[in-house]
C-alpha cells in the first residue's frame, strides 16, 4: 500500500497509534470519563470515581459505604450505560472498592 503525504488530523493518527500499541483501553476511559456524569447521575459522580479500566473491567472507587452499597446494586446498570457510551461491548464487569 503507497504511502500519502496528505496530513492526517492529529486525534486520528493518536487514536491508531494507542490501538497499534494495545493501549486502546486508554481511549475508551478517556470516553468514559467525559460522559461519567450520564453513566452515574450527578450526585454519583461526584461521589464514585473512575479508576480505571483494564481487561473489560471497569474499576471504580467510592469511599463512602453507603454510596458503595447503592451502587453495588446498579453494577450491571452502569455496565449497559458504559457500554452505550462506547458502542460496544467492552465492560463486562464493574468491580467497586
Amino acid at each position: 500500500m503507497a504511502m500519502s503525504n496528505a496530513p492526517v488530523p492529529i486525534g486520528g493518527a493518536l487514536q491508531e497509534t494507542l490501538r497499534a500499541q494495545g493501549l486502546g483501553f486508554l481511549l475508551h476511559e478517556n470516553r468514559l470519563r467525559e460522559n461519567w456524569e450520564k453513566i452515574l447521575g450527578a450526585k454519583a459522580a461526584q461521589i464514585a470515581k473512575l479508576e480505571s479500566l483494564k481487561d473489560f473491567v471497569l474499576g471504580i472507587k467510592v469511599d463512602q459505604a453507603v454510596w458503595r452499597n447503592e451502587l453495588h446494586y446498579q453494577r450491571e446498570a452502569i455496565r449497559q450505560k458504559a457500554n452505550g457510551i462506547l458502542g460496544a461491548e467492552i465492560v463486562r464487569e464493574v468491580r467497586l472498592r
